[in-house]
């Protein structure tokens, strides 16, 4: 059944899959052959009703094919415009929770900023003051890494701070100081080598190697390492969702453009089918009217009514008078059996006229010049000339524009009638 579906309405377009994903694919496969064979019903149903120019089946059946690829291929342009939609909206979604988390990471940042900075209070010679507020480790990595980043900037100012704060006597120095370098050591969203240049940092420190003010200096500094690191990983990663966005914004148009192509070329292919069993369909008919005719010139011949080589000259006299311009007027006037036939073989030559045209795809005018076509057309709806002249134009005529069947009809029954005495008689 898959086949037969494939050769009615072509493939699954290759980007389904990697669009919509399998699962997806295989659904909406199954709905464009659905609706496509809805379609096809549709189609013939609409087509079998009363028309005032018959048509073949073999045409019938080509517009509901038709029908149901157009339907087919619809399908999927409306689920690629669905997926489109799909991934728009999306992206505003994801933008906005982006939105939300950074609201909510700065809210907490404000309302962590009094438990991560603290200000104990020193004693001077004018009393009890606030001191330098002095970093907990603890309740800094206890926060989300989002919030810790929003962090930095201040651990960074606090960092120019302290020294002043310390010439002032206002850090608090007195007591145990912890070690001002775990905070970029012991963060794990800290650059490695910036984490490596902290501990060197935090082991000196732990020695005393480091004199206070120099502590304040590679704090600070560490701290722009930090931020200038973030910042390029934030430009980083917006030029790469940017890089993504735009492949993937150029994969779609490509997807679209590559549908757009195949679907004219499929109407193309559809178009000279369509002309293709069109021509058949006229050629298929034309020979269905020639054999038509050599019905009619049977029943002329049978009756006398038109002159054949192997006819007795008797016969052939009486029928050469009974198609004279006197003989058809009485035969008109009476009603005879032959002035029918002679009536309805002059009328045919419109009919195979437009057959012509159809079976050959050739314009007015180049019918018009084809002297060899009006010459077999003329001889094959002109009952005043011999039987035999009758039968030739109507295998030729067969032969260069039908299916060519009717010809070795002819052609064999003239074969039989010949050597026979007296009229001929035809058995077909």
């Amino acid at each position: 059944m898959n086949e037969l579906f494939a050769q009615l309405f072509g493939q699954q377009p290759t980007y389904a899959t990697a669009l919509l994903g399998e699962e997806e694919a295989r659904r909406l496969q199954q709905q464009a052959q659905q609706q496509g064979l809805l379609n096809v019903g549709l189609s013939l149903l609409a087509g079998s009703g009363p028309s005032a120019q018959p048509r073949g089946i073999g045409q019938l059946l080509a517009q509901g094919v038709q029908a149901g690829q157009q339907a087919y291929q619809g399908a999927y342009n409306r689920a690629v415009q669905e997926q489109a939609l799909k991934e728009q909206l999306a992206e505003r979604r994801l933008a906005m929770g982006e939105r939300v988390r950074v609201m909510r990471e700065q809210q907490l940042a404000e309302q962590s900023l009094p438990k991560v900075f603290r200000r104990p209070m020193v004693q001077t010679l004018e009393g009890e003051v606030p001191g330098a507020p002095q970093l907990d480790i603890g309740a800094l990595l206890s926060l989300p890494l989002g919030v810790q980043q929003r962090l930095m900037p201040i651990v960074k100012g606090t960092a120019e701070t302290i020294p002043q704060l310390r010439r002032a006597g206002l850090t608090g120095d007195q007591g145990r100081q912890e070690n001002p370098f775990a905070i970029f050591t012991q963060d794990p969203t800290v650059p490695q080598n910036v984490r490596n240049i902290a501990e060197q940092y935090s082991r000196s420190f732990a020695s005393g190697g480091i004199d206070p003010e120099k502590v304040d200096e590679r704090v600070r500094q560490l701290g722009e390492m930090v931020q200038r690191t973030q910042q390029f990983q934030t430009t980083q990663a917006g030029l790469e969702a940017q890089r993504q966005a735009t492949n993937l914004l150029a994969q779609g148009q490509q997807a679209i453009q590559r549908m757009s192509v195949e679907d004219r070329i499929e109407r193309a292919r559809e178009k000279a089918a369509e002309k293709e069993q069109s021509k058949t369909d006229a050629k298929d008919q034309l020979t269905a009217t020639v054999e038509q005719l050599k019905k009619n010139y049977d029943t002329l011949l049978q009756q006398g009514g038109i002159v054949s080589t192997e006819a007795t000259g008797l016969a052939n006299v009486g029928a050469r008078l009974s198609s004279s311009g006197l003989g058809r007027a009485v035969g008109g006037a009476v009603g005879t059996k032959t002035q029918q036939q002679r009536e309805a073989i002059e009328q045919t030559r419109p009919l195979l006229l437009n057959l012509i045209k159809n079976a050959t795809g050739m314009s007015a005018q180049q019918m018009n010049s084809n002297v060899e076509m009006q010459l077999y057309l003329n001889a094959a709806t002109n009952p005043n000339l011999s039987y035999e002249a009758n039968m030739e134009a109507l295998a030729n005529l067969d032969r260069l524009f039908g299916l060519g069947s009717a010809a070795k009809k002819i052609e064999d029954q003239l074969k039989k009638d010949q050597g026979k005495g007296g009229q001929t008689r035809s058995g077909w």
